[in-house]
């Protein structure tokens, strides 16, 4: 293949149009998440004997209480944001509860990134209890809990700048692979009718396509694609670099397959001499 076949106007004038979109759509997306807090399921034992165990005096107690059916928790509590959280922030602690009649037996704080992040937790009425402190972007609260029961969790807080305490379970297979293909064609589908849409006049000779049609369409094609390239990353748990290669991957099959409709177009209907 010749490089003369490659359209390079085509290829640099797409990627100028998407970089001023996905720009502002970044840090419009960074502004609104720059305030979350994470609570971080990352690992669980259950310290239960197997009913056919040969062994029948072994037995967990905490405080000289015996725990029946004890199951250990690992939580991390985690600034993902981009902003600290100031105590003051806290209309209500930050508390995680289980929802169903499994009982919280203790829960001790194990260690912080930075060392010594004054956080305090205590168990009140069957619920882990945070209290308010200072937590800056990237800060994490590592807590193990005992539990009698297995424990179905749930986190809630009332704090200023964040919509949801995000709760995420590590322990489960983060990674969907089938809804990720399916959003990911969607959004390789939205940015190549972006791309050509960009590139065209008109799709046919008899159809012409003025403004008022063309730029409500790219616009709607290119939106929907960065959300649902972000979606696919999201569903694949990608994180860091991986996810800087997916939307690499995501544009350019868009651009292929643009260059792909652009010459086919171009070829059906050549420009008036």
């Amino acid at each position: 293949m010749k490089w003369k076949v490659l359209d390079w106007k085509f290829a640099l004038t797409s990627l100028i149009a998407i970089v001023s979109v996905v720009i502002p759509f970044y840090f419009w997306k960074a502004d609104f998440t720059a305030h979350s807090l994470t609570v971080r399921l990352v690992s669980s034992s259950d310290l239960e004997l197997p009913s056919d165990s040969k062994i029948h005096d072994l037995q967990i107690t905490v405080n000289g209480s015996k725990i029946d059916s004890p199951h250990i928790y690992s939580l991390a509590l985690i600034n993902t944001g981009s902003k600290p959280i100031l105590s003051a922030d806290f209309e209500t602690s930050l508390e995680v509860r289980t929802k169903n009649d499994s009982k919280l037996i203790t829960a001790q704080i194990t260690g912080s990134d930075p060392a010594g992040i004054p956080a305090k937790v205590s168990i009140e009425e069957n619920r882990l209890k945070f209290l308010p402190f200072l937590s800056n972007p990237k800060d994490q609260v590592t807590v193990t809990i005992v539990s009698s029961g297995p424990l179905d969790l749930v986190a809630h807080a009332r704090i200023a700048g964040v919509r949801d305490i995000i709760f995420e379970d590590m322990t489960q297979n983060q990674s969907r692979p089938f809804t990720a293909s399916l959003t990911g064609v969607v959004a390789v589908t939205s940015l190549t009718f972006y791309l050509f849409f960009l590139g065209i006049t008109d799709f046919r000779s008899v159809t012409k396509i003025g403004p008022m049609i063309k730029i409500p369409t790219t616009m709607v094609c290119v939106m929907s694609g960065v959300y649902f390239a972000s979606k696919t990353c999201s569903e694949l748990g990608l994180t860091g670099y991986f996810i800087a290669g997916m939307m690499f991957l995501i544009f350019a099959l868009a651009w292929v397959f643009a260059t792909f409709l652009t010459r086919s177009n171009r070829a059906l209907n050549p420009p008036s001499p």
